[in-house]
């Protein structure tokens, strides 16, 4: 079997160039919009789903370095969208929340992102849509028991 008749090879291309096309499209019109933040909405969905974590705590789960989280968050508290408060017990720990700006830019970036893959994946049918999450999140739902 060639490359080219690999299945996984398409997927990965396919699904890669996907992702290019929303991430290029969401920055061009967030910018536009002027409510580009960078990475910050990964960490507001974090706060929306989770509650206040400590910056150690969003570092961790989004798997990036807590030099690069305080970047992030800088802006973010800057832009209004989280606050920083003093945790229970001190120490100089924090908990960051997100406001109720960052709630609605968060509810915006969400609506924006399914417009844009609406967008992207114009051409295929309702139905092709609906099967292909179906797919998607049967192969997700398998892929979680090797995570831990």
């Amino acid at each position: 079997m060639t490359a080219s008749d690999d299945p996984f090879v398409r997927l990965d291309g396919a699904l890669e160039e996907v992702r290019r096309r929303l991430r290029v499209r969401l920055r061009r019109e967030l910018r536009r919009r002027g409510e580009y933040v960078g990475g910050g909405f990964p960490i507001l969905a974090q706060l929306a789903a989770a509650g206040p974590s400590s910056p150690s705590e969003l570092a961790d789960q989004l798997e990036v370095r807590t030099s690069t989280m305080a970047a992030h968050l800088d802006r973010l508290e800057e832009a209004g969208l989280i606050r920083r408060t003093p945790r229970d017990g001190g120490g100089g720990r924090v908990a960051v929340h997100i406001t109720d700006g960052g709630a609605a830019a968060l509810g915006r970036y969400v609506a924006l992102r399914r417009e844009v893959l609406r967008e992207v994946l114009g051409p295929l049918a309702p139905d092709e849509v609906r099967r292909l999450a179906q797919l998607l999140e049967r192969a997700l739902g398998a892929g979680r028991e090797g995570e831990g």
